[in-house]
């Protein structure tokens, strides 16, 4: 017993002169989509202002591939030290609901660090379209008896999952027209082969104000500052009906529970500086950052969810 406490004392004093020690040197964050994109520039955003807190440079490396997973896979196989990260967008957890094989698991094989916040989604409409709120629009639909098509950035995005999920919230069909990403569907709504979709607010919003496309409901909890015209779902009689496109950072599994602190310490810290949640603002992220144990509790919700979803209308990405 005594040499098994003695074994104990030592482990516990390495991990803490770990944690002391922690960054030592560079870290690497992996992002699993293109640069230049908006969860690019949020995680370089970031990493330079973490890098400046912790003391150490965050090198952001892009790793496309297989809808994100690549880039996940890439992280969830790396030491668990706290020098891999990943920052991810929301379809981390919709892949989860989607591809008959992933080759993660995102509780099991990855540690949350903190959300980071998210986007907004708004309802958008080609303005042929004959209605002008949300009671007009489900109408409309109820009336073309599932005769309306909706565009995404693919099949199992979230922009799918997203108008999936309205549909069944409203007891109606419509045909899902998928596209190689959102730039794609958001000009053919424009150019009237698609009646409507759901879409990321700064994607859309240049779109709304040239009055190309009509908004209908706003989909967060409250509206917009660039449209407070636009009402929300909840405003609309859908109580406690969300629909965000949000962010987050992972490390693998069993990354000592110290330098997971450490981390989000310095995540919440850049992210509530004014200056930052400025440049989040102009890029168009409402930010908040959460403890580990909320952004966990955030995910499980999110894949039961998506799951939920994607099994009541048969989607299936490969």
């Amino acid at each position: 017993m005594k040499k098994l406490l003695i074994a104990l004392g030592i482990l516990l004093s390495n991990v803490c002169a770990h944690a002391q020690a922690f960054p030592n040197h560079n870290i690497q964050v992996v992002v699993p989509v293109a640069a230049g994109g908006g969860t690019d520039l949020l995680a370089r955003n970031l990493s330079q202002r973490v890098g400046e807190i912790l003391g150490q440079t965050l090198v952001v490396e892009n790793r496309l591939g297989a809808g994100g997973n690549i880039g996940v896979e890439f992280v969830m196989k790396s030491k668990a030290d706290g020098y891999t990260l990943l920052i991810s967008p929301a379809t981390i957890a919709t892949n989860v609901a989607v591809y008959k094989k992933i080759p993660y698991d995102l509780v099991k094989d990855l540690q949350a660090i903190t959300l980071i916040g998210q986007t907004g989604v708004v309802l958008v409409v080609h303005p042929s379209v004959k209605a002008n709120n949300l009671k007009e629009f489900i109408e409309l639909m109820k009336s073309k008896n599932g005769d309306m098509n909706y565009g995404s950035a693919g099949m199992g995005s979230p922009q799918h999952l997203q108008a999936e999920f309205f549909n069944q919230l409203v007891g109606l069909k419509s045909n899902h027209i998928p596209y190689k990403g959102q730039a794609q569907a958001m000009n053919d709504l424009i150019g009237g082969q698609l009646n409507y979709m759901f879409s990321p607010i700064q994607n859309a919003l240049p779109q709304i104000q040239q009055g190309r496309l009509k908004a209908l409901a706003v989909a967060s909890a409250e509206r917009h500052k660039a449209m407070p015209q636009v009402p929300t779902l909840n405003e609309q009689g859908y109580k406690g009906v969300e629909l965000t496109n949000w962010f987050a950072v992972y490390a693998p599994i069993n990354t000592p529970a110290a330098v997971v602190k450490k981390l989000n310490t310095a995540f919440i810290q850049a992210g509530k500086e004014p200056k930052m949640k400025e440049k989040l603002d102009t890029l168009g992220f409402e930010s908040f950052f959460t403890t580990s144990e909320e952004a966990t509790d955030f995910m499980r919700s999110e894949i039961v969810r998506w799951a939920r979803v994607a099994a009541y209308a048969g989607i299936k990405a490969e």
